[in-house]
C-alpha cells in the first residue's frame, strides 16, 4: 500500500511538472501522451491506468490553480485511447473534472467525441449519460443538441425511450422543437443531417403545422404594417 501511494505521488509530481513545461501541448497531459512514445510504453501506461495514473490525475486536478482546466477526456479521445480507459476515466473522475471540462478551444468532451467519431459503445454513451445528468435533461436532448450521429446513438436513445412525446417537446431554454435543435450548430457544436432528416420524417405534421403557423404570423404582421 505504501509503495503504491509513493508511486502515485511520484506520478502526480511528474505529470504536474510536465503540464507546467507544456510537454506535448494541451493534449499531452503532462507527457502521458507523446509523439515519441513507443506502443510498448503507451501500453504500460494503460496497464497502470486504474491503480496509478487515475489516482495521480486526481491529485493533479486537486492541485491545479483556480480556473485552470485539464482536458483529460478530450486528450484520451484525440489520442485514440482504448474504450476501457475512456470509460474508466469517466466513471472515476468527478464529472466536473472530466465531462464538464472545456479545452482551450471551449470544446466539451462530447463535442470532441462527436468530431472524432467516438463510437457509442466505446464511451459516447457514457459521456451522453453524464451530460444529461449534469444538465438535468434527457439523453435525447443531449444527442440532438450536440450533433451525436443518428446511427451512433441518437436513434437508439429515441427508440429506447419509447416516448413519442420527445418529438414534440420544446427545448426549455430555446423553446425550439427537437428537429430545430438538431439543426443548430456553432464553431464547437456539430449538427447531424441524418438526425434532422429522421426527426422531420417522424413528425411531418408537426413540421407542417409549425411552418403554417409561422407563415400566418408573418402575413398578419405584414397586413398590420400596411395598415399603419
Amino acid at each position: 500500500k505504501q509503495d503504491v501511494d509513493y508511486t502515485v505521488l511520484n506520478a502526480s509530481l511528474l505529470i504536474s511538472k510536465g503540464i507546467k513545461a507544456q510537454v506535448e501541448g494541451e493534449y499531452g497531459i503532462g507527457g502521458l501522451f507523446t509523439s515519441t512514445s513507443t506502443q510498448e510504453v503507451q501500453d504500460q501506461i494503460y496497464h497502470n491506468w486504474d491503480n496509478i495514473v487515475l489516482p495521480a490525475l486526481e491529485q493533479v486536478i486537486a492541485s491545479l490553480p483556480h480556473g485552470q482546466n485539464l482536458p483529460i477526456l478530450q486528450a484520451l479521445i484525440i489520442n485514440k485511447a482504448p474504450p476501457r480507459i475512456i470509460k474508466r476515466t469517466i466513471n472515476t473522475l468527478a464529472a466536473a473534472s472530466s465531462v464538464n471540462t472545456t479545452d482551450s478551444l471551449g470544446r466539451y468532451p462530447i463535442d470532441v467525441a462527436v468530431g472524432h467519431g467516438l463510437a457509442w459503445d466505446d464511451g459516447m454513451e457514457d459521456i451522453v449519460e453524464v451530460c444529461a445528468s449534469l444538465q438535468q435533461t434527457t439523453t435525447f436532448q443531449v444527442c440532438i443538441k450536440h450533433g451525436v450521429r443518428w446511427e451512433n446513438g441518437t436513434k437508439e436513445v429515441l427508440e429506447r425511450s419509447n416516448n413519442a412525446n420527445l418529438l414534440v417537446r420544446e427545448d426549455v431554454l430555446t423553446r425550439l422543437l427537437p428537429f430545430m435543435v438538431a439543426a443548430l450548430g456553432d464553431k464547437n457544436i456539430s449538427y447531424d443531417f441524418d438526425s434532422i432528416f429522421h426527426l422531420i420524417k417522424l413528425s411531418p405534421k408537426l413540421v407542417q403545422e409549425h411552418f403554417i403557423d409561422d407563415r400566418e404570423e408573418k402575413e398578419q404582421l405584414s397586413r398590420k404594417r400596411k395598415r399603419s
